[in-house]
């Protein structure tokens, strides 16, 4: 059985039901999604950022509904400057985005 609902992130999640996990305001912290994801992220310097999360793996997200991490469902190129890093699937990826707008990527392997 699974829950969907909204997210300022542009998407519904299916979570499954016995991993939700919420702040004491009601948000959603983190919860096993129920099927692959992809979350979109629109900042005003970088448009719209496209992360896809997998299936059976947490997500998680701060106090304000936005999101904030999760392990990648395929590869992503994360664009600095000039330069493009490439975050592999199965990796983590934990995304902020300061009062300044610039968006904050960091990839991460897990094992």
């Amino acid at each position: 059985s699974n829950f969907a609902f909204s997210v300022p992130a542009q998407a519904s999640i299916v979570c499954e039901l016995d991993s939700i996990n919420k702040y004491q305001n009601g948000s959603l912290e983190k919860c096993i999604l129920g099927q692959n994801m992809n979350v979109q992220i629109s900042s005003y310097k970088f448009g719209i950022s496209n992360f896809p999360c997998q299936a059976k793996n947490y997500i998680f997200f701060d106090e304000k509904g936005q999101f904030q991490s999760c392990e990648l469902s395929q590869t992503i190129n994360i664009r600095r400057g000039n330069s493009v890093e490439i975050c592999p699937a199965e990796y983590m990826i934990h995304v902020s985005i300061p009062e300044d707008g610039n968006l904050s990527i960091i990839c991460q392997k897990l094992r």
